[in-house]
């Protein structure tokens, strides 16, 4: 068996092209790159030689959590939801708050030291952590044994409203993660997955600016949130540069934490027209982002942004998390891609072409300048129409959207809201499959 190989000679990439090229009879081999929307050519195939160094995994947990959504604006109904899914195979929770809310029906008989909790603050509330301590000061839960988070995320209010808020920061004196970096926004809106990157890390970098100038030491992973879509492989390779370019960062203001990466289900994709289809879109979404790395993972119900998700849409939705761990066992493996010749090479160009884009946001003064000089909603609205011209052109297909449409369904109106209040232009959801086939 030691000799078996060494009877066969190695082949090289340029073999493997001349082989290529025989096989379709002389095909011009450049017919088979194609351009990917980051712009760098994708080949036909990939060996050793397309990398430069030998890459470790770049993480090393298999499982993750896997979540349930709730907005609360009963705190009764979204306790009685909360126990539901967690009855039904949920680890996480996160509860998204407009308003005071009373924390004592809102987690009535849940056990928060048993299970990941999140706050996703829609609204600056600086009493909110000290109202949380003390519930589970009162539950004799030390504040240190909750594996959680409670993010106010004032860029993204920025950048989803125009409305700005400056945002305050505190030592942090126990284990919950308090800076959010919702970066799901920009995937939503219609980035590329380069200029996601890159708006991703200019948006922790204008925190952890704050941070160092206030000479506050933060000790707590960074609480990052990220849209995931459709590109199978290239999504995969984005979490990945994700914490290349973190690792980058992070080593010029000496901060050793890793980041927790939150990912849900891109709404950029989904549409009401022949609307299971939904369900095998987060479900291959879902496999980028547990393969990629995620610590905790949404999977959207496959009939939300166009009705109230349903007890069953709910429940399918948990399911697809279960699935992937209990039949798929994909939460017995680290860093899966690390090793694939494609998915190494694409993040490295993720990575590099992210991380320029990223030095032009900080050549123009930073992100929140970038928001306030319009520079981000412009590119990202550039990148958008560029993407509604591939649906139109056919280049991207949505089965039951663009290609074989049912012609009894009709896609319903919707309206986007105008703040008359705001001081920029916000970043919008792309809504280009309602305009596309309204």
């Amino acid at each position: 068996m030691e000799k078996l190989f060494s009877e066969f000679k190695a082949a090289t990439a340029q073999d493997w092209k001349n082989q290529i090229i025989k096989d379709l009879k002389g095909t011009d081999f450049e017919k088979l790159v194609w351009k990917n929307p980051n712009g760098f050519d994708v080949n036909p195939f990939y060996t050793a030689e397309d990398l430069q160094h030998q890459t470790p995994n770049l993480f090393t947990h298999s499982n993750w959590e896997i979540c349930s959504e709730f907005l609360v604006e009963d705190e009764k109904q979204a306790n009685a939801e909360a126990l539901k899914a967690l009855m039904g195979g949920a680890s996480s929770l996160i509860f998204i708050v407009k308003k005071k809310i009373n924390l004592d029906l809102l987690l009535q008989d849940i056990l928060i030291e048993h299970i990941e909790i999140n706050f996703v603050l829609k609204h600056a509330d600086e009493s909110f952590i000290a109202d949380f301590k003390l519930y589970a000061k009162q539950k004799n839960i030390h504040s240190d044994k909750i594996n959680g988070s409670v993010c106010f995320d004032a860029i993204n209010h920025f950048a989803e409203t125009g409305n700005e808020i400056k945002p305050e920061f505190k030592p942090e004196d126990s284990s919950l993660k308090t800076i959010g970096v919702n970066a799901a926004l920009y995937q939503n809106g219609g980035a590329t997955q380069t200029f996601e990157l890159a708006c991703a890390l200019a948006h922790a970098h204008e925190y952890v600016v704050s941070l160092s100038n206030k000479n506050i030491a933060y000790k707590n992973p960074f609480y990052f949130t990220i849209a995931i879509g459709a590109d199978f492989f290239g999504e995969i390779a984005k979490l990945r540069a994700l914490r290349k370019l973190w690792v980058l960062l992070a080593q010029e203001y000496n901060i050793n934490k890793e980041i927790h990466i939150h990912c849900e289900t891109s709404l950029l994709n989904k549409s009401s027209l022949d609307a299971n289809n939904n369900m095998l879109r987060t479900t291959t979404e879902g496999m980028s982002a547990v393969i990629g790395g995620c610590n905790s993972l949404t999977i959207h119900s496959y009939n939300t942004g166009f009705e109230n998700p349903t007890a069953f849409s709910e429940r399918m939705a948990r399911n697809q998390q279960i699935i992937l761990k209990e039949e798929s066992y994909l939460h017995h493996t680290a860093d899966m891609g690390a090793g694939s010749y494609y998915i190494e090479k694409l993040t490295d160009e993720l990575a590099e072409k992210a991380w320029n884009e990223f030095k032009e946001i900080e050549n123009k003064g930073g992100f929140m300048a970038c928001l306030k000089s319009n520079f981000i909603q412009d590119k990202i609205k550039e990148q958008a129409d560029n993407l509604i011209q591939q649906f139109q052109n056919g280049e991207l297909v949505l089965v039951g959207v663009n290609k074989f449409q049912n012609a009894k369904e009709q896609v319903s109106e919707t309206t986007t809201s105008n703040n008359s209040k705001a001081i920029i232009k916000p970043i919008i959801l792309s809504d280009y499959l309602v305009k596309q086939n309204a």
